[in-house]
């Protein structure tokens, strides 16, 4: 099992096994002040493998700061890829799943979000946010 794609975005839906993303991909957030709080869309494509198939796994999403503490929110999800009718024995499967919710960021520095599957870690995102006065 592999995590195909693990972005950050403003706001993202899976919707017919598609992602929907907006204002994704971003890698960098800037705050006139800290404690900061935004709303965040995680999406996540998951590759099964044929033999992973027709069993629950359990997707864990944490974020965590440049020392590796875990922050929350902490988001879990069980899914199950079927092997639907017609398809090719041995192709891996893709799951796609997304959220969307608060994040509050405690002061300048880097984070990540963290994307594992049982014990597994899969995929980090990884993003800065620093300290940067409005526009006027």
């Amino acid at each position: 099992m592999q995590i195909h794609a693990l972005m950050l975005a403003d706001s993202a839906q899976a919707v017919d096994g598609k992602l929907y993303v907006l204002g994704g991909a971003w890698n960098m957030l800037r705050f006139p002040e800290f404690p900061a709080g935004l709303m965040v869309g995680i999406a996540v494509a998951i590759d099964v493998e044929w033999t992973e198939t027709n069993q629950r796994h359990h997707l864990e999403i944490h974020f965590e700061d440049a020392d590796g503490n875990a922050m929350d929110p902490r988001i879990g999800a069980d899914f199950e890829a079927g092997r639907p009718p017609g398809s090719i024995a041995g192709a891996e499967l893709r799951i796609v799943l997304a959220v969307n919710g608060p994040l509050s960021i405690p002061s300048p520095g880097q984070y990540a979000a963290v994307a594992s599957v049982g014990d597994q870690e899969l995929a980090r995102a990884r993003f800065q946010a620093i300290s940067a006065p409005r526009a006027n």
